[in-house]
């Protein structure tokens, strides 16, 4: 990377510092990776193309609310022309997240939404906003999805058993 995107992206880092309402950074490029607990595998840490941010986001709506949930930012080198990936690392029953967490949201996934001047806190604000309002017409898991349409009871009960087993306090 080069400087330029380097400084960049601490500016993110900054403003990412700065909204723990919504978002507790846990790992920022500049920072050493030992003290992070990742909730799935190392290993998609270990990519020297790229830079990591690693954080949990606080979600506002019921059940994800009892919890945190840990994501990865995964700034490619040719970041801010191409957007970051974002994965969850922490486990989380929703139509819009699948097994591996990757996660549709749509300022990622379309080539008009994203913009290079796109700062990350609105990829954080964006994540949680389809938590906390999931988008059946972007499921990643139809299973999930129908049942959020059908059975929004059974939903939530098992919804609220991955909170329990999975999610990361919220301090």
């Amino acid at each position: 990377m080069s400087g330029g995107q380097m400084k960049r992206i601490m500016i993110e880092v900054k403003k990412l510092r700065d909204i723990p309402q919504t978002f507790i950074l846990e790992k920022a490029p500049d920072e050493d990776s030992s003290k992070v607990t990742n909730t799935r595998t190392a290993s998609s840490s270990a990519d020297s193309t790229s830079n990591i941010i690693i954080g949990r986001i606080l979600p506002k709506s019921a059940p994800y609310s009892q919890g945190s949930y840990q994501v990865e930012i995964k700034i490619p080198a040719d970041f801010p022309f191409k957007p970051p990936e974002v994965k969850f690392l922490t486990q989380i029953y929703h139509p819009n997240v699948d097994k591996e967490g990757k996660i549709c949201v749509d300022l990622l996934n379309t080539a008009e939404a994203w913009k290079p001047t796109t700062p990350i806190v609105d990829i954080v604000n964006a994540v949680i906003k389809i938590i906390d309002d999931p988008k059946i017409d972007h499921a990643l898991n139809a299973e999930i999805a129908q049942q959020y349409q059908n059975n929004r009871a059974q939903f939530i009960k098992t919804a609220t058993e991955f909170v329990n087993k999975y999610a990361l306090p919220r301090t």
